[in-house]
């Protein structure tokens, strides 16, 4: 059916660009995971510059304001005790320009380990970026309500947007070096954002850009708040191509990230699968793989077959796609990956997420064939699963086993 074609911290992106197993044990190499489900105050969402993709999965504010009574110390402050005195950190400690100051110097420095220029700090993106911060601690963040690239000009060409929120109690310290290294690894990351396409990297590592604006705000409620503006004025557009431009824009298409390296995060990864080196490289995926009707070997990290296969039919969770001399493999345990072309790949929602029909929705099986079984207009379902359909091209959702929606069935997807 399907073929290869950002709680306590809320993170959005908007603008432009490769699991639990389920049929089986599965081992992977050197990942750690963040356990959403305990982690009731976190939410997170993210859209493309088509406001109709907008999503928002749960207000963070809202949960928030329903613990003020109880945790709104424990949210606004850290203490320590030395020699018998309390020395007491507070959100309101934190130096907003230091941070914004330490945001950028570390922005760059992401751009400089992947060969890109440093972006350009100016006026009127500071400025913007400040005013968006400081709206969210009334509104908290809504998943870029209210974003309007006009307001970026004359960088308003190729506009991109990147806002988050996260409380004192997750960064834990008031240093701005070590919050700008929080914020910027979430932003790689994106532990909190139950859409799987790496929107926040992707617009950090945009090529085509060349300047941002950075804003930081703190909340009576404890919440820190962030923006990254990011765009280019006419002069700067001009030196690329259009077809270009467009080309990046649409990888944010794509449920995994493209080929990148970040010191901070790839410095946890000890396992030479995630190393690369001449012929390998790799891109980070959240999501797995399905085998399809026939048992499918298993190659280690030189693309050599081992003497292991998978079941016909079984799921297996899959970290980064390994492109070796060119050939595309799915990681699946330690020195194990699996071809491309043997298996189905998905991408994983965080849990929670949800979409609605626009109609009576067709339900689709896992071979990416009609069931002539539909679920009525305006009904909402949980989604953990998304996919292509490799005859169609048309990205669907699974909303139970063997069941899947397409995308233009629904809204919030």
């Amino acid at each position: 059916m399907f073929s290869n074609t950002k709680k306590v911290a809320l993170l959005l992106a908007t603008g432009v660009l490769l699991s639990t197993s389920f049929g089986g044990t599965v081992a992977l190499a050197d990942t750690t995971s963040t356990d959403t489900n305990s982690d009731t105050t976190v939410s997170t969402a993210t859209n493309s510059q088509n406001d109709s993709d907008n999503q928002v999965v749960k207000d963070t504010n809202t949960n928030s304001t329903a613990n003020s009574n109880t945790s709104t110390s424990t949210a606004s402050s850290t203490a320590a005790s030395t020699n018998g005195s309390a020395t007491v950190q507070s959100v309101q400690d934190i130096d907003l320009s230091a941070v914004k100051s330490a945001m950028l110097t570390e922005l760059n420095s992401l751009r400089a380990q992947n060969g890109l220029n440093a972006l350009a700090s100016v006026d009127v993106l500071n400025t913007y970026a400040q005013t968006r911060t400081d709206s969210f601690t009334s509104s908290g963040v809504d998943d870029h309500a209210g974003w309007n690239s006009a307001n970026m000009y004359p960088y308003y060409l190729d506009a991109e947007e990147n806002i988050a929120q996260m409380p004192f109690t997750m960064l834990g310290t008031t240093d701005p070096t070590v919050i700008a290294q929080k914020i910027t690894a979430e932003f790689y990351s994106e532990n909190y954002d139950p859409q799987p396409n790496y929107g926040h990297r992707k617009n950090m590592l945009n090529p085509y850009i060349n300047f941002v604006g950075i804003g930081v705000s703190v909340g009576s409620n404890g919440m820190v708040y962030f923006s990254q503006e990011m765009g280019n004025d006419a002069e700067a557009h001009s030196r690329y191509a259009a077809s270009d431009l467009y080309s990046y824009y649409l990888t944010n298409e794509n449920d995994y990230a493209n080929v990148s390296q970040y010191n901070l995060v790839d410095s946890k990864r000890k396992s030479a699968d995630y190393k690369a080196r001449d012929g390998y490289v790799v891109a980070d995926l959240r999501g797995g793989v399905t085998t399809k009707s026939t048992p499918v070997s298993v190659y280690d990290r030189y693309g050599q077959k081992t003497d292991l296969t998978l079941a016909e039919n079984t799921s297996w969770a899959s970290d980064i796609i390994a492109i070796m001399d060119n050939t595309f493999y799915y990681h699946v345990s330690n020195n194990g990956f699996v071809l491309a072309d043997d298996v189905t790949p998905w991408a994983s929602f965080l849990a929670g997420t949800v979409v609605t029909t626009t109609d009576n929705a067709m339900i689709y099986s896992d071979n990416g064939t009609a069931t002539g079984t539909r679920v009525p207009t305006g009904t909402m379902w949980k989604t953990d699963r998304r996919s292509t359909n490799s005859n169609t091209g048309v990205k669907m959702y699974r909303i139970g086993t063997n069941a899947w929606l397409l995308k233009t069935d629904l809204t919030g997807a």
